[in-house]
């Protein structure tokens, strides 16, 4: 049951900013202008957006992480051997827990707005996503 929990928030978590990452290739939404973008979710004011084929690379990522969960709880068919799955599962992991441990240290002479956003949404929503693929890949093996 915990299990099924945690692969659910691990997904909406991993949908929802995967979709975000879809929209910022196009538009600075939900922030009002390319500025207040920049300042809030990469921490410079140049207010020059990413690249859109960038932007969207992460998007197709984060929802390669949703596949590689459901995938993992067998929610969905599982394409090549177990361990593949388990593997990108502790691969998600490390990758969400280092952005959020690691993601500390961007705070450092970025802009307030992003040290605020980052310090109470996107490091510990990392963290707490990271840990969510750590028990999904431990429950599985």
């Amino acid at each position: 049951m915990i299990q099924t929990l945690l692969a659910a928030l691990l997904t909406a978590g991993l949908v929802v900013i995967g979709v975000l990452h879809f929209v910022w290739a196009f538009s600075p939404w939900p922030l009002k202008d390319e500025v207040a973008f920049t300042k809030a979710v990469l921490g410079n004011p140049s207010g020059t957006m990413p690249p859109a084929p960038l932007s969207a690379l992460v998007g197709v990522a984060l929802f390669g992480g949703v596949v590689i969960t459901l995938m993992t709880r067998d929610a969905v068919p599982r394409i090549g051997p177990d361990w593949l799955c388990v593997t990108g599962s502790y691969g998600l992991a490390l990758v969400l827990l280092g952005r959020g441990v690691g993601g500390y240290f961007l705070n450092s002479g970025a802009a307030v707005e992003f040290q605020r956003l980052n310090s109470k949404v996107y490091s510990p929503l990392c963290i707490v996503l990271g840990l969510a693929s750590v028990a999904i890949a431990a429950s599985a093996t």
